[in-house]
């Protein structure tokens, strides 16, 4: 149980209170869970910084603050809709008024609702710390964590013009933690696809998108080329399936959802 809880008023505020093992907080959804793997003494507030509460359009973008939540985010007449599909995939309402997109990101768990939709649409992160800004991609992000512990997230800016996006989740209820979620964008002829599979790690299927770029794959041929990606590492879990059956619905969903987008290939 954290002993301090520091309210901050702005960002600057926040990180010069991010000290040691200080943890940011700002829905506290994760950290009030049971079981949850966030500890700590103290927890550094965002809730009470306006800034970080703002979605501004900009060239061609839309960027969040990370303190928006998820009923902030679907309530926007700018976020794109393809997010707010994502969003949605929260089914209670008292947590959409609590989980924000900044914590579902720094989180990085292998149920995010989020995390496959901003990979796929190659969202970037706005990072602060005391030496200043600066802007780094989703992938960056996720695969170099040392680099960044400790940065502020700012803001999440995401394409907001000519682009298609479908977003899929299983689960056996809209409450239960996912299965799979998975997210296929299409933007200027060129197809990125992600998922997040429980118990097993977030993944960008590239050689898929490559698949779908080059040529025309059919069901069969998609569930094929996920069967044989050896950069997925599943094993058999008593509660999600088993490693084939897994590959199989990440297969068939992406199979289902390139259905739906190629037509929009230019």
């Amino acid at each position: 149980m954290a002993e301090k809880l520091i309210i901050a008023r702005t960002a600057e505020e926040a990180i010069r209170a991010k000290t040691g093992e200080n943890v940011y907080l700002a829905g506290g959804t994760e950290i009030m869970r049971l079981g949850s793997s966030v500890k700590s003494d103290a927890f550094v507030s965002l809730r009470k910084i306006p800034s970080m509460h703002e979605i501004t359009a900009e060239a061609g973008n839309v960027c969040i603050g990370a303190a928006c939540t998820f009923q902030e985010i679907l309530d926007s007449d700018i976020v794109p809709c393809y997010l707010k599909e994502a969003a949605k995939f929260m089914a209670s309402r008292t947590k959409r008024n609590m989980a924000t997109i900044g914590g579902n990101i720094a989180i990085a768990g292998d149920d995010s609702f989020l995390l496959p939709t901003h990979i796929a649409v190659g969202a970037e992160l706005v990072l602060k710390d005391l030496s200043g800004e600066e802007r780094v991609s989703i992938i960056d992000f996720l695969s170099q964590t040392d680099k960044y512990k400790g940065k502020l997230i700012k803001s999440v800016c995401l394409p907001a013009g000519s682009i298609s996006v479908k977003s899929s989740r299983s689960a056996n209820t809209a409450q239960s933690h996912a299965r799979l979620t998975a997210c296929l964008a299409l933007r200027d002829g060129q197809y990125s696809a992600a998922a997040a599979v429980k118990n097993s790690g977030i993944y960008k299927f590239s050689k898929l998108a490559a698949a779908m770029q080059e040529a025309d794959p059919s069901e069969d041929d998609i569930i094929a080329l996920v069967k044989a990606d050896e950069s997925i590492t599943l094993q058999d879990d008593l509660l999600y399936g088993g490693a084939d059956y897994r590959r199989y619905l990440i297969g068939i969903t992406f199979a289902l959802m390139y259905e739906e987008l190629k037509g929009g290939r230019a």
